[in-house]
């Protein structure tokens, strides 16, 4: 899959927040939305293989220790997905676990974009439909944990509202807290935005 998108960085005049503007604009086209658990097995494949692509460009860092197969397996029997959509094809996910209400925060274990998909004002979107997910389910706190060298996507989190809230070997956890207003919020003005760019 090859797709066509407009740099994020300052390309022969244009910046950052244009090329932002385009890709929202629906050159090309995309959306998000959280998967039904019937709707899984429909991106299996393509989830693994951007997960056993992103591994291999990670040189086994994005997850270690566990079977990566046997971890794709449980994301897809218990985990909610929010899916990035491009052109037809998964070009991004974020897996997240909000199957047990009695715990204070939801969890992103796995967040994961395609390389072409990356700096073109997507990720944002992705993550505040998983967001607006877990508001849903009563929970009022997202947690992920992310390498500690991992700046591009500490960068992308702390401009989200994730603080950091402790640290796991080579892990960074870090949280965000989630009000009903916040996700709604972000979730108008997405559609908001998307409606007037059509």
């Amino acid at each position: 899959m090859s797709l066509q998108l407009i740099p994020a960085r300052r390309t022969r005049g244009v910046t950052k927040k244009r090329a932002r503007a385009r890709a929202r604009a629906g050159s090309p086209s995309w959306n998000t939305r959280v998967l039904a658990p019937s709707e899984h097995g429909l991106y299996a494949d393509e989830l693994r293989r951007l997960t056993h692509e992103e591994q291999a460009r990670q040189q086994g860092e994005l997850v270690h220790g566990i079977d990566l197969d046997a971890y794709i397996t449980k994301i897809l029997e218990q985990a909610d997905i929010a899916v990035l959509i491009v052109e037809g094809h998964l070009a991004g996910f974020c897996a997240f676990y909000t199957y047990d209400p009695g715990q204070p925060s939801a969890f992103i274990t796995l967040f994961i974009l395609a390389p072409e998909t990356r700096h073109c004002g997507m990720a944002e979107p992705l993550l505040e439909v998983a967001a607006a997910a877990a508001v849903a389910k009563g929970f009022g706190t997202l947690t992920l944990r992310v390498r500690h060298r991992n700046w591009s996507a500490i960068r992308f989190y702390l401009r989200q509202g994730f603080r950091e809230s402790g640290r796991y070997g080579r892990d960074l956890e870090m949280c965000m807290p989630l009000t009903r207003s916040f996700a709604l919020a972000k979730h108008r003005n997405r559609q908001f935005a998307r409606g007037m760019a059509s």
